[in-house]
């Protein structure tokens, strides 16, 4: 008597089948993550911008006006003083170490037009903007919509947002 003897294993369709799925997943997860980490930089951006804005309050609210500016700052006229490595937490007069022991800082690795930038000539008005070198994603867009302005010239919000007070011009 002769016995048939039965081979097992997958076909070749089984094994594509189970690559693709493998491949589906593997593609949202990805997409998934990258949206998470996009979210948390946003985040993280939006929080920065908020505590120096409190911390310009708090000295607004204990000296009567905002820390002023001086007409060269790092190198640059008009007022402008930004964030960057060799001046850390002196981009914004008078808060540190009054009001806080150090400002947000970005990282080391950023480009160089990637900063805060803060601007108060005469400390009754004031501009803190967060300017991104590469310009702001549709994404980043509509997360920061309510710190940029639609009353300027078109495409002045592709690169900046931030606070300003209520008096002054909300184009840069």
């Amino acid at each position: 008597m002769r016995m048939k003897r039965t081979i097992s294993g997958f076909t070749i369709v089984e094994l594509l089948i189970v690559i693709v799925v493998i491949g589906v997943l593997a593609a949202i997860s990805i997409v998934a993550y990258n949206g998470i980490t996009e979210r948390a930089r946003f985040t993280a951006m939006r929080s920065d911008l908020s505590q120096l804005n409190k911390l310009i309050q708090a000295y607004y609210a204990q000296n009567g006006s905002y820390p002023i500016t001086p007409g060269v700052c790092n190198g640059v006229s008009g007022n402008w003083c930004g964030w960057d490595q060799a001046s850390g937490d002196a981009f914004i007069p008078g808060i540190v170490p009054t009001f806080a022991a150090s400002l947000p800082q970005l990282p080391a690795t950023n480009a160089s037009n990637d900063t805060y930038l803060y601007r108060s000539p005469s400390g009754t008005d004031y501009k803190l903007i967060r300017l991104v070198g590469a310009g702001l994603s549709a994404s980043e867009q509509s997360a920061f919509a309510d710190l940029s302005t639609t009353t300027c010239s078109a495409g002045i919000n592709t690169t900046r947002w931030g606070y300003w007070s209520s008096s002054v011009s909300q184009c840069w």
